[in-house]
């Protein structure tokens, strides 16, 4: 069944409201018991949305939605999950069944209503303390985003919760660059993902695998998500599973993608206890470049880390990991680091490429391990980090340098490591601050093997 948003007879001049015609549109289609909705090429200025099951929103090519910049237009619906103190979303479903949006037509974030006009002494302009969520699906089964655009969003883009059978293909995302927060997908406690042939571009996490902590009916682990032929970039991550790992992220696979303008290639960070297993990347080139401080990462292609969140909560283990075939240009390093000695274990890289470069900003050979690290927070849980500085080291807790200078590869406290084809041609002479011993290993007597 196709019904036609003309028929509801929006304005269309993307100045006037037309959420009643879109929302009385997708009513008719809940109660005929599913469909198609076309919207037709026009430029239409909407609220928040809901949409049921057996839905397929259809933006025509030539067709704009664009978001309002009133929060008090997003009470459509209260989500269950909490961003950045948001439950609220433009486009938002629970529960629901084979639903899909396509097309090939636009949603406009309508980003600047959100932020300050102009940007501070990092280049990022102040965010409005609440803003939506673009897409929010939670517990929805079968969904399928094909060949849409998002752009200018003003918080996190996709975010999908506790939803499975999820495709993903021909999408772009592309914010703007001084705005944080903005992740461009959020897969949360998902299963049975797949993502393919598409354009992640955010000042924040370009993708970003996590379990966050919700309400017991929306808890689950991330299982089975296979992501290929992607192009990332991000002045924060582009590629990262964690901090919030609440519950396991296992059987992943990341091959053939492309990505550049990063400030950390591919991150793996895990805190609250949940484990992170059985991983394979390959096929991935890079280019990693410093970022300013409000972002963690000091250029590093590869970051895994295990610390502890809450001094109580030991964070669960990263094991069975590969990296193999990889190639790039990097300001930073690769940087393995476990709190508790042994809970990175299992680690495989083979075929890396790395050629380091010289930093244009002159501050190199520090690794930063945020969050937490701050031991003087008032929660004791150094949640309140990333600003405040250590009066030893001048430095945001948390941000160190290398022992020794900086390295091509530093691991402490990790079992089980194996280097297999590596090729990191470096400046010559080597810098000053740089480590004349490119591989650079703190394994607390565990075993690690270079070949």
């Amino acid at each position: 069944m196709d019904l036609f948003l003309s028929q509801w007879h929006p304005h269309a001049d993307g100045i006037t409201h037309d959420t009643a015609a879109f929302q009385q549109a997708l009513d008719a289609l809940a109660q005929a018991g599913g469909g198609r909705l076309v919207v037709e090429a026009g430029k239409y200025y909407v609220g928040g949305l809901l949409a049921g099951s057996n839905t397929c929103l259809w933006l025509s090519p030539g067709a704009e939605l664009i978001v309002s910049d009133d929060y008090r237009d997003f009470t459509q619906a209260t989500a269950l999950s909490r961003a950045e103190c948001s439950d609220r979303a433009f486009l938002y479903a629970r529960d629901a069944c084979n639903i899909s949006i396509c097309g090939g037509g636009m949603i406009n974030g309508n980003a600047d209503g959100w932020f300050s006009a102009t940007a501070d002494e990092m280049g990022y302009r102040t965010p409005a303390a609440q803003r939506p969520r673009i897409i929010l699906l939670e517990n929805c089964q079968q969904v399928r985003l094909e060949n849409i655009v998002v752009r200018h969003a003003p918080m996190w883009t996709i975010h999908l919760v506790s939803c499975s059978q999820v495709f993903i293909n021909g999408i772009t995302v592309d914010n703007d660059l001084t705005m944080a927060n903005t992740d461009a997908l959020d897969i949360d406690s998902c299963q049975q993902v797949h993502i393919t042939n598409s354009y992640f571009s955010a000042a924040d996490d370009a993708i970003c695998l996590k379990t966050t902590e919700k309400p017991v009916e929306l808890q689950r682990p991330v299982r089975q998500v296979t992501i290929s032929n992607c192009t990332l970039r991000s002045k924060s991550c582009a590629f990262k599973i964690g901090t919030e790992t609440w519950q396991d992220i296992e059987d992943i696979v990341v091959s053939n993608c492309a990505i550049f303008g990063s400030n950390r290639g591919i991150g793996l960070v895990s805190r609250d206890g949940g484990r992170l297993r059985r991983m394979v990347f390959s096929a991935i080139s890079f280019q990693c470049e410093t970022a300013p401080a409000c972002h963690w990462g000091e250029a590093d292609p590869v970051f895994l880390s295990a610390r502890r969140r809450d001094p109580q909560r030991e964070p669960g283990e990263i094991s069975q990991i590969q990296f193999r075939g990889m190639t790039g240009e990097c300001e930073g390093a690769i940087n393995l680091h476990s709190e508790t000695p042994g809970r990175i274990n299992r680690v495989l890289f083979d075929g890396i490429q790395i050629t380091q470069r010289v930093s244009e900003h002159g501050e190199q050979g520090n690794y930063d391990i945020r969050p937490p690290c701050n031991p003087l927070s008032p929660t004791g849980m150094g949640m309140d980090n990333a600003w405040c500085l250590n009066p030893q080291t001048g430095q945001a807790w948390g941000v160190e340098p290398y022992p020794g200078g900086l390295p091509v590869l530093y691991a402490r406290g990790v079992s089980g490591l194996t280097l297999l084809n590596m090729d990191y041609p470096r400046p010559s002479p080597l810098p000053h601050g740089w480590n004349a011993q490119a591989i650079y290993l703190e394994n607390d007597g565990k075993e690690a093997r270079n070949v």
